[in-house]
C-alpha cells in the first residue's frame, strides 16, 4: 500500500453492532468521518465547533463509496487507514480502508470526497495551509497518526 498514510483507531461499542454481533454497515461512514476529523486536527485545524475558526473544514461530502471484504466482529478497534489521494481546487478525496484490531487485512474499502464551501455554501478553494499539509503528507513529513 502506498505511505505515507494516516491511521486512527477507535473502539467498536456494543451499540454499534448489529443483530448478527457486526459493525452495522452505517457507522463506517462515521467511523471514517471521525478518522478525518481527526486527521484535520492532527494538522492543526480546529475541529472542536463551528463559530470563528479556519475555513478548511468547512466543507461538505460529495461523495461516499465503500466495498465490503469481510465484517469487523463484535466490540473491538477498528483501525482506519488514510490516504488524501487529490486534493483540487475545491475538492479533495480520501482512500480509507477499514480493518479489525491488529488484522492488516482490510474489512471495507472505499473513498470519500469532501468539497470545501464558504458561507453561502459554494464551492470555495482550499487555503494555502491545506495545500502546505497536503505536500507534507505527499513527502512524508506530516503526522502518520491521529
Amino acid at each position: 500500500m502506498d505511505v505515507p498514510h494516516l491511521l486512527h483507531a477507535a473502539p467498536v461499542h456494543f451499540d454499534e453492532l448489529d443483530l448478527n454481533g457486526h459493525l452495522h454497515n452505517t457507522r463506517y461512514a462515521l467511523q471514517v468521518e471521525r478518522a478525518t476529523t481527526a486527521a484535520f486536527a492532527g494538522a492543526g485545524y480546529d475541529t472542536g465547533g463551528a463559530g470563528e475558526r479556519h475555513p478548511d473544514p468547512r466543507y461538505v461530502v460529495r461523495q461516499f463509496a465503500i466495498e465490503f471484504q469481510a465484517p469487523v466482529d463484535g466490540a473491538d478497534r477498528l483501525a482506519v487507514d488514510l490516504w488524501l489521494t487529490h486534493l483540487g481546487r475545491t475538492s479533495m478525496r480520501w482512500r480509507f480502508h477499514a480493518r479489525q484490531g491488529g488484522d492488516p487485512l482490510p474489512r471495507a474499502t472505499g473513498t470519500r470526497t469532501l468539497v470545501k464551501v464558504g458561507p453561502d455554501g459554494r464551492p470555495s478553494p482550499w487555503s494555502r495551509t491545506m495545500r502546505l499539509w497536503h505536500a507534507a503528507l505527499r513527502d512524508g513529513s506530516a503526522k502518520a497518526r491521529t
